[in-house]
């Protein structure tokens, strides 16, 4: 038995037709073309940060909201997602007619791709209105969908980490990039994955709305702003979890990184990593090393210097004050493990940071207090 549709353009209030926003008001058509067999958070993570902006941004947004949003398939009508949520969509004809201008695309991703990649009546859509579109997206593997249309030969793009292997043998015109999170190349945007596709969302809020649009959404669904494009898709965290979960299937390594995160300006040497984890120093140190490939002390370094960097691209705090919050203590500590393993200083790292940085607002949490609440995930 088929579930029932969540019918989002027709009933949520920023899904309404264009009668319903005043014509003074600036809007932006955005589309996500989603499929059967799509990641459903593919489609919904870049939409809620849209249709979140009249009831967070509120002012002149609550009554004009800036972006009309459509879900749009090949064939229209009811498509279903992995998570087994059939969601209402437009056909590209209906499209066509809604929208004949269409700001942003989107394209999700998912186990379902293939048959996009094989549909020609989408490759011919996406092909047409590719040449007027502003802004051409890919969440994951919607990379696959926009190379089959011939629309990313020698262009730089993303995809998700497990697929980018296959994105560059099937298809050698595209520059593939090894990894990060989103990369913005012209009137290109794609991403790394579901998650990804919100920090690429606040990325696009940012350019039409400003940094302060951007990171009062981001505040709202506590996620970073400004995370790197080129931060790896895989955080020295999740990966030392990984790592340490090939050989620990108890999962206590894995367990414990989490802790460390969430407790970095805190004492971490080998002798109290041992007693959280219930062995003797010299026993734990072997057992770390046999398990991730790395001593303790360098796991706990690289943890101190993702947060570091973090911190220097969010925010507008002192070096020194970034130091001490992290772990490193002095500044000049930190400025030692940036040298070695980034070659380069904390200063110029800031400095050379591509996204701008947020100006301290008064009557909320300050900057520092909002990059850090997501180091323990």
């Amino acid at each position: 038995m088929s579930r029932p549709a969540v019918p989002l353009h027709a009933k949520h209030p920023s899904f309404a037709a264009m009668s319903d926003i005043p014509a003074s008001a600036p809007l932006r058509t955005v589309v996500v073309l989603a499929f059967d067999d799509h990641l459903l958070l593919n489609a919904a993570g870049p939409l809620e940060v849209f249709a979140a902006i009249p009831r967070i941004l509120r002012g002149d947004f609550a009554a004009h909201p800036p972006y009309r949003l459509l879900i749009a398939s090949p064939q229209g009508g009811q498509v279903m997602s992995i998570s087994g949520i059939a969601v209402s969509t437009c056909s590209l004809e209906q499209i066509d007619q809604q929208a004949p201008e269409i700001d942003t695309l989107i394209v999700a991703g998912g186990p379902g791709m293939a048959a996009l990649e094989a549909n020609e009546h989408a490759r011919d859509w996406l092909r047409r209105r590719a040449t007027e579109i502003r802004r051409l997206c890919s969440i994951g593997t919607g990379a696959f969908a926009l190379a089959a249309a011939g629309l990313l030969d020698g262009r730089k793009v993303v995809t998700h980490w497990k697929f980018t292997e296959e994105l560059q043998t099937r298809y050698p015109a595209v520059l593939c990039q090894p990894d990060g999170l989103y990369l913005h190349d012209g009137n290109l945007w794609t991403c790394g994955g579901a998650t990804a596709g919100i920090d690429l969302a606040l990325g696009l809020v940012e350019q039409d709305l400003g940094p302060q649009a951007a990171l009062s959404l981001a505040r709202y669904f506590t996620v970073f702003l400004w995370r790197s494009p080129e931060q790896s898709q895989l955080s020295a965290s999740l990966d030392a979890q990984s790592r340490a979960l090939r050989t620990d299937p108890d999962v206590r390594l894995a367990r414990l990184h989490a802790w460390i995160a969430g407790n970095l300006n805190g004492d971490l040497r080998v002798e109290r990593l041992a007693e959280q984890f219930g062995m003797s120093p010299r026993h734990f140190a072997r057992a770390y090393v046999a398990a991730t490939g790395e001593t303790p002390a360098q796991a706990v370094e690289n943890l101190r210097l993702e947060a570091a960097g973090r911190l220097l691209k969010t925010t507008r705090e002192p070096i020194k004050r970034i130091a001490e919050t992290v772990g490193f203590g002095r500044e000049e500590r930190m400025r030692r493990v940036f040298q070695k393993q980034w070659g380069t200083s904390p200063l110029s790292y800031r400095t050379q940071a591509a996204s701008p940085l947020p100006v301290q607002q008064t009557g909320g949490p300050a900057p520092l207090a909002i990059a850090l609440q997501g180091l323990a995930l």
